[in-house]
């Protein structure tokens, strides 16, 4: 049976490649240590399959927007700006067999998940992947993956709750597939920014603080008490920490370790991780 051999958790800022330069070195430095500390922890756990928990910026679709979106392709090549985030466009394939499992369960659950097999993988995906789990040298991810967009832009937004939810089911599901694997769980996003709105560049410390502080308490039901409105308060990209949240369920609401904390590129930028 398949196993989970960690969680992880980062920003997937695109400043942080396209904009470097933006920020001193001492903060650049640290930034991507804190990356690195994540890809040797990653290592060290040995993953088979990576589960990523991004989300949509809007890219993937305009006429229909799925609060859960799961990737049904065989392979992917990507970020389609990569020259604009200024990291290699790299070659992804999905762990097809995981996927459908994970799909099938989640229907027979009551997750009303959407899935398309026509996957458009921005720099919510593309930018940790290139951080943690690339080849850094032939354009290649090393994990096969299985990728879930979310909400996290367009209201109605999912609750917090119900993404706490998904991770509860998928955490099951990954336990419950037949074939020996070990799988490592990755949110991406976050904390608090407001990309293109009227608070660009202002980063709500003091919400990333407590929000951060639930999570290394494993104060789960503090975390699901916020509603859309009171994060969207602190900037309209935010809501990204319902890609920590789910995670977080898959974790089953154990503590995390937070490794850092660094405003930084317009954004709260964090990064963290569970064990099992």
């Amino acid at each position: 049976m398949a196993k989970l051999v960690i969680g992880l958790a980062a920003s997937h800022a695109p400043g942080i490649t396209a904009r470097a330069e933006e920020e001193p070195q001492e903060v650049r430095s640290r930034v991507y240590r804190n990356y690195d500390r994540l890809r040797a922890l990653l290592e060290e756990a040995r993953p088979d399959v990576l589960l990523v928990v991004a989300n949509d910026h809007v890219t993937y679709m305009f006429e229909i927007i799925p609060q859960f979106l799961v990737v049904t392709a065989d392979a992917y090549e990507g970020p389609p700006d990569h020259q604009w985030l200024r990291i290699p466009k790299y070659k992804v394939k999905f762990h097809t067999d995981l996927t459908s499992f994970i799909l099938a369960g989640l229907l027979e659950r009551g997750f009303d998940v959407a899935f398309s097999a026509n996957p458009l993988l921005d720099h919510a995906t593309m930018n940790p992947l290139h951080f943690l789990a690339s080849d850094r040298e032939g354009g290649v991810i090393k994990y096969p993956i299985v990728s879930l967009l979310t909400n996290a832009f367009v209201k109605p937004l999912p609750p917090l709750r119900r993404g706490y939810q998904l991770g509860l089911a998928l955490r099951e599901l990954v336990e419950q597939f037949p074939e020996d694997l070990r799988v490592a769980a990755l949110a991406t996003g976050g904390l608090s920014h407001d990309p293109g709105g009227p608070r660009w560049g202002y980063v709500d410390e003091e919400f990333d603080r407590r929000f951060l502080g639930m999570l290394t308490r494993g104060d789960v039901e503090s975390a699901l008490k916020l509603t859309p409105e009171e994060v969207l308060s602190t900037g309209g990209g935010s809501y990204e920490i319902l890609n920590w949240v789910v995670v977080w369920g898959i974790m089953r609401g154990k503590p995390a370790t937070v490794l850092d904390y660094v405003p930084s590129y317009n954004i709260g930028s964090a990064w963290a991780y569970w064990t099992p």
